[in-house]
């Protein structure tokens, strides 16, 4: 049995230290590989939280623009509508218009040829 603070025993404490901070190193290497694979994760998955957000943005547009093209389909042809009647009475006027018009213009002629 050998005393203690004996060379041999400062030998095995070192060796102890050392195998001791060999261990630490081996931990800390594999924390900031870990760190690393978490950070590389995170990214990773607000990118694909990004993309998706994305698309539910442009479906949203998408189906937005389409109901605003639908209304307006429905307002321009209510506005057709209106115009063709609104010519379809101005024609329906004029040619009554023209009407009256060849029965003046006769019975002036009529007129004049009696005179």
């Amino acid at each position: 049995m050998r005393a203690p603070g004996t060379s041999l025993n400062k030998a095995e404490t070192l060796l102890e230290i050392k195998r001791a901070e060999g261990e630490v190193r081996a931990m800390k290497e594999a924390a900031g590989r870990e760190k690393e694979r978490i950070l590389r994760d995170a990214r990773k998955e607000a990118l694909e939280l990004q993309e998706q957000l994305r698309g539910q943005a442009e479906e949203s547009a998408s189906a937005v623009l389409k109901k605003a093209e639908g209304q307006i389909a429905k307002e321009r042809e209510a506005i057709l509508a209106k115009g063709r009647q609104e010519a379809e009475a101005l024609q329906a006027a004029g040619m009554a218009n023209v009407d009256r018009a060849v029965e003046v213009v006769l019975t002036k002629f009529q007129g004049a040829l009696d005179a």
